[in-house]
């Protein structure tokens, strides 16, 4: 499942609460206001976390890929001055 359909889902479940919230709620407007800021921060920093999350996870192979290039690169650096030196001897 992609990231952006949970994102997506997410958000229209939440919509769907506070709509439902609001036609059947028992406590004063402000109450309401108060406690749907409150979840409103929840699912934010929800949402944040996963999104890091999901970044980390993408650059992650590149971070290997680069490693690994490096460490090639080494290598072949090294092997053609071993080569240099004997074709220079």
């Amino acid at each position: 499942m992609k990231i952006t359909s949970i994102i997506v889902a997410v958000v229209c479940v939440g919509a769907g609460g506070i709509i439902a919230g609001m036609l059947l709620a028992p406590d004063k407007g402000s109450k309401i206001r108060n406690k749907m800021a409150r979840k409103g921060k929840l699912y934010k920093d929800y949402l944040i976390d996963n999104i890091y999350d999901y970044a980390d996870s993408v650059s992650h192979p590149f971070e290997d890929m680069e490693d690994q290039t490096i460490r090639l690169s080494k290598k072949a650096i090294n092997k053609a001055e071993k080569i240099k030196s004997k074709a220079l001897q």
